[in-house]
Parts: structure tokens; C-alpha cells; sequence
């Protein structure tokens, strides 16, 4: 439940690449009925009484139709978040869950209407999404996920309230595709549209796969498709924490591929590729690119001649250009993981000062210390340094 993470480096949020499960069956992670939550405690996750007591009769709302709730994932968003919440004022449960802000976001986040400030520090994707669904008690049935750099038109927030208050409507999530923008224009072109991913669902019906970054979503039920985007604008907050974000992305990317490419094969992942259950497929597509040399070179050429991101003009030319950059970025770190670079060029440091009269003992035996630490680590199948 990602900050949106573009298709292009993966995934975006509550999304791709889900995996349906049947009704009844069990999610991973998900609590036992009645089992105290250990979040409950956090100002924020419970509701009052009166809002738990309160008719929740579609008559109570304008146009006899409930909202879902909903939950905006935030951190430093002073930028977005004004923007954000007020395409989404038409629910009277709004829920922020922060990372502890250090700018004005919860500031500007409290002079609206209906909303709850939870914050609670942000370790891994799937995590914080997993404790947000254990947690929190959401006045409403439907609960609508959102980034802060997102909008919801008015096509979207009228589809989706006639779907929640659809009783006969059979599924337990659903999926809808956005546009992103970059430089005044959507990015159309490049591969990264369309992008489903999952925004609208029933909390107790989703759970999140144990993934340090880009964790694929459980869904027990069926799973459906909405007709209308939402917005995205990636780079409201300028280039530099998008570059930020998807060198953090590349670390996560980088420590699944090296686990992938030492449990797998490449063939074993293309027989994945026949595979019916949904969500397999997909994932198995992207391991398979993991074996894959010069794939920022070969991501390039993909997005910008063969998905004609060409015709996308400067926005989609230096698109095309951060994304393969993000992608050798992930190859780069996987080399420095499997080949222990760090470990090798310390070895061949404290070789050097260990030359007569160059380093005293104690700092020998300090050096050898962090050395050991750093092969136990690599031998552990700890993350990219």
C-alpha cells in the first residue's frame, strides 16, 4: 500500500499483481475473530462511540448513498495532501495514516472534516499495510485506499459509491488503472498504461505478501474491475524524491532478486508463465527479468521503441531514461551483493594498513571485526548494503 510506486519500477500500492483467493479461505496475517489488536492502544485506530453507534443506513447520506471509508498513507506531503483530501471529502471517515510527518502535512490534514490521524513508523511495505487492516476500525464496510499524490475525479468517486452501495455486486476488492503525469502531460505510452491495481476492497478481505518492497495482495473472494482512473502526479514534490524513493526501491528490488535468482531458475519461472491462478504469472514475469544482463539497456529500448513512449515526446524520452536508470540501478546492486564488494575491498584495506608501521593493533582487530560482521551478514542473506 504504497506510496505509488509506477508499474514501471514494479508496483504501485495496493496492487499488482494480486492473488485471489476463495470466500471462507484463510488469509496470511490476518487476525482471529475476536483477538485483541495490538495496535488498538494508537490514538486514531479506534472509533468513538457515537460513531460506532451511528445509523449507517444509506438514507442518512446524501443521495441514499454510504461512502467507504478511507485511507491516505502519508509522509512529508504538505505538498499534496491539501489537494488530495479534498477530492475525497464526500467520506465522513477518513483515516491519515502517517509515518510521523516533520513538515506541515497533519496540519493541513485537520482542518478537514471526518479525519483521524494514526502515525505510526513505516518499516516495510507490507507490514504497515498489513498493521493498517489489523488496526484500524473503519466506520464503513468499503474502505478506499489513496497516496497523497493522488486525485479521485468525480467519475471515480460516482462509480465507486454506486459499486459500494450495490448489494448484489459479488466481490471483495476491485481494480482500477490511473494516469500518471510528468512534465504538464499522462504518460500514455511506455508500457506503464494500462496499470491495474487495487484501491477499493473490504478490510478483512485483503491481506499483503511478506515482500520488503512491492508486496502483491491476498484477496479472499473475487476480484472486479472499475471503469474510471484516478490521477497520479509522481512529481508534485519535484525529481529529487522520486530519485530518492526508487534508490530505496532498488535496494528492496535488488535484496528479492538475489533471493529469487538462488532458490530458482529461469525456466523453472517460464513454466510459471502457463500458470491459471491469478497473479503467478505476472510474478513469475518479473523474476524472469531478474536473469536478465544489461536490463537497463534492454528496458529502454522496450519502453521507448517497442511500447512507443517516442510518441510521448520530451516527457516520455526522459521518462523512458529514469526508468532505465532505475532498473541498472537494481542490476548494479545485485552484482554488489552476490560478489561482496564491500567485504572484498575492506579485506584488501586492512591487507594494505597492516603493512609494517602502518596501523596499530587495535585498530586491526577493529577492522577485523567489521569485516566479520559483514560476511555473517552476506552469509545471513541480509539485504543490499
Amino acid at each position: 500500500m504504497n506510496q505509488a510506486h509506477e508499474n514501471t519500477a514494479g508496483a504501485i500500492g495496493l496492487g499488482i499483481g494480486s492473488t485471489v483467493m476463495q470466500a471462507g479461505a484463510s488469509l496470511p496475517g490476518a487476525p482471529l475473530p475476536g483477538a485483541s489488536l495490538p495496535g488498538a492502544s494508537l490514538p486514531g485506530t479506534r472509533l468513538t462511540d457515537a460513531e460506532r453507534n451511528s445509523k449507517r443506513d444509506a438514507a442518512s447520506y446524501p443521495g441514499w448513498k454510504e461512502p467507504p471509508s478511507v485511507l491516505i498513507l502519508t509522509l512529508d506531503e504538505e505538498v499534496n495532501i491539501a489537494e488530495c483530501m479534498e477530492t475525497l471529502t464526500f467520506s465522513d471517515d477518513i483515516v491519515v495514516l502517517d509515518s510521523f510527518s516533520k513538515d506541515r502535512t497533519l496540519e493541513i490534514a485537520r482542518q478537514f472534516p471526518h479525519v483521524r490521524i494514526v502515525q505510526r513508523k513505516f518499516d516495510t511495505w507490507s507490514q504497515h499495510s498489513n498493521w493498517a487492516l489489523d488496526n484500524i476500525e473503519f466506520k464503513h464496510p468499503w474502505v478506499y485506499y489513496s497516496d497523497a499524490d493522488e486525485r479521485m475525479p468525480k467519475d471515480l468517486r460516482e462509480e465507486v459509491l454506486r459499486v459500494v452501495n450495490n448489494a448484489n455486486q459479488p466481490h471483495a476488492a476491485y481494480r482500477l488503472r490511473f494516469k500518471n503525469m510528468f512534465m504538464g502531460r499522462w504518460l500514455r505510452r511506455g508500457g506503464i498504461y494500462p496499470v491495474w491495481v487495487i484501491r477499493l476492497f473490504k478490510p478483512d478481505g485483503i491481506r499483503y505478501e511478506d515482500r520488503t518492497v512491492n508486496p502483491h495482495p491476498n484477496v479472499n473472494g473475487t476480484l472486479g474491475d472499475l471503469e474510471s482512473h484516478f490521477i497520479h502526479y509522481s512529481f508534485n514534490k519535484g525529481l529529487l524524491p522520486w530519485f530518492h524513493k526508487h534508490n530505496k526501491y532498488s535496494d528492496g528490488e535488488a535484496g528479492e532478486a538475489v533471493k529469487v535468482i538462488g532458490k530458482t531458475t529461469f525456466w523453472s519461472k517460464v513454466r510459471q508463465l502457463r500458470s491459471k491462478e491469478t497473479g503467478i504469472a505476472r510474478r513469475a514475469f518479473k523474476d524472469m527479468s531478474f536473469f536478465l544482463r544489461f536490463r537497463g539497456f534492454a528496458r529502454f529500448l522496450y519502453m521507448y521503441f517497442l511500447k512507443l513512449a517516442i510518441l510521448d515526446g520530451k516527457a516520455g524520452f526522459h521518462y523512458a531514461c529514469m526508468i532505465s536508470m532505475y532498473e541498472y540501478w537494481i542490476e548494479l546492486k545485485m552484482l554488489e551483493h552476490r560478489k561482496e564488494w564491500r567485504t572484498r575491498t575492506e579485506a584488501e584495506v586492512l591487507r594494505l594498513l597492516q603493512e609494517p608501521g602502518n596501523i596499530s593493533s587495535k585498530a586491526t582487530a577493529h577492522i577485523n571485526a567489521i569485516t566479520n560482521s559483514h560476511t555473517k551478514a552476506n552469509a545471513g542473506g541480509g539485504g543490499v548494503a
